[in-house]
């Protein structure tokens, strides 16, 4: 039965097929209780792969599942683990085991699991660990997880500007094992940062070549104080495959890599995707009824008080909606409208901020530009939206209100969409924050005193 997973890795299928796949085999050989087998078929799998499964299982599943794993495929899975797989993990080991994992990951992932644990856990676990390996990962723990400083490996391979390109092949001998090779830092005698030199430059160079005459001058560097999100826009920008690190002395004292990069952009869209919603990622780390509770509740509240000062709205204008109780009839339309067309301007607002594509420069003319858009919008859903309303009720005066209405609505809730995001960012807030009930809840009263407000001065003025 086992032999037959073996055309599950070349099917084809994506990556939900094949860990649901996985899944799915994996209880039919611990129901059989064939755990030679199991193992046969884990250890055969890619860690990412072996990560996710772990997560779909329940404890005591999980923890037959992670014992079966050979050593070196335990401290990858642990590695690729998400908070909450973490600590379950940890929660199934000894803390001598758990140290021994540890002890094997390159600093930097260290860092991270450890700091995945709760603090008394994570302590144990560093007393446990040999003294050279425990010091690496303090000193990283030191640093923001989302700063350059909790980002980068201190393992890597300096070379000196005077060193032959031979020298430091020899150099790249001896420390391969140890140092996540993917460019040469050329430094002077005082360890500062000179240049870089790439490796497939270092390996098709004369062995003579000095390192000062290989390198390239124009390093972009960063300090452990640096954002993740600069530096996964860096990345991005300059299509980097490492970075260094300096600290304020110039000193490299270490290099961010770009398979951390990677994590940290799923990790900041994911954060942004949250935010918009109005809730966070502490659901999928702790997800407790009470937690998930409270964590969208104040955002959810915001909706309600929102929907109150709507109703009180309604409520002030009850003499033009009993003179006209046909306007009553569109207020969703005119609502959900306008709230759509402010969440579409937010979220390209958002989205130029955090990927840095909005400067000062720019920002008047992207107001420019989604303001025209919000009118050109509103005019062809005004125009619509009053044919309807006039076919509908035969009241010409119905359909002149809802029209102009719908184009005054999405011109205001455009506006606030691109203007609000640009404001929390310039004050220091999240912009991601301004995209979700924030933006709904006061599109929706404005938009509805806006009609209603509208609709009181036709009829005033008309009748």
């Amino acid at each position: 039965m086992a032999d037959d997973y073996g055309t599950f890795e070349s099917s084809g299928g994506g990556t939900a097929a094949r860990i649901d796949a996985l899944l799915e085999l994996t209880t039919e050989l611990l129901a059989l209780d064939d755990r030679k087998a199991l193992a046969r078929v884990l250890n055969a799998q890619r860690a990412a792969d072996v990560a996710d499964l772990i997560r779909r299982l329940d404890d005591g599943t999980r923890e037959i599942v992670f014992g079966l794993l050979q050593d070196g495929l335990g401290v990858e899975v642990l590695a690729e683990s998400d908070v909450f797989t973490t600590r379950a993990i940890a929660e199934d080991l000894k803390p001598e085991t758990l140290s021994g994992l540890v002890e094997e990951m390159a600093p930097d992932d260290a860092a991270d699991v450890l700091s995945d644990l709760e603090e008394e856990d994570a302590g144990e676990v560093l007393g446990l660990m040999a003294s050279e390996e425990a010091r690496e990962v303090q000193a990283l723990m030191a640093h923001d997880e989302d700063s350059g400083g909790g980002l980068m490996t201190p393992r890597l391979v300096l070379a000196d500007v005077s060193s032959t390109a031979l020298e430091v092949i020899e150099t790249l001998r001896r420390e391969a094992a140890s140092a996540e090779i993917l460019n040469l830092y050329v430094v002077n005698a005082e360890g500062k940062l000179q240049g870089v030199v790439p490796l497939h430059l270092l390996v098709t160079a004369p062995p003579a070549a000095a390192m000062g005459r290989l390198m390239d001058t124009d390093v972009i560097s960063v300090t452990p104080e640096t954002d993740q999100e600069d530096i996964a826009r860096f990345f991005a920008r300059y299509d980097l495959v490492a970075m260094p690190v300096v600290d304020r002395g110039g000193r490299v004292i270490g290099q961010i890599t770009v398979d951390d990069v990677m994590d940290v952009i799923i990790e900041e869209a994911t954060e942004d995707i949250y935010k918009m919603a109005g809730t966070s990622d502490v659901e999928i780390e702790r997800p407790s009824v009470v937690r998930v509770a409270f964590t969208r509740l104040p955002w959810l509240l915001m909706c309600l008080l929102g929907s109150f000062l709507a109703g009180l709205v309604i409520h002030r204008f009850e003499v033009t909606l009993e003179r006209a109780i046909t306007l009553a009839s569109f207020i969703p339309v005119i609502m959900a409208t306008g709230g759509n067309s402010g969440l579409q301007a937010s979220t390209v607002t958002v989205r130029s901020l955090v990927t840095g594509r909005l400067s000062s420069g720019l920002m008047f003319k992207m107001v420019f530009r989604e303001v025209g858009a919000g009118a050109l919008i509103g005019l062809a859903c005004g125009l619509a939206a009053s044919a309807v309303a006039w076919l509908w009720f035969g009241q010409a005066l119905v359909g002149i209100c809802v029209g102009a209405a719908m184009f005054l609505v999405i011109g205001f809730s455009v506006l606030l969409g691109v203007i609000t995001p640009i404001v929390f960012d310039r004050i220091g807030i999240d912009p991601a924050v301004a995209s979700g009930p924030f933006i709904t809840t006061a599109n929706d009263v404005a938009g509805i005193l806006i009609y209603l407000g509208l609709a009181t001065l036709l009829l005033q003025t008309l009748l």
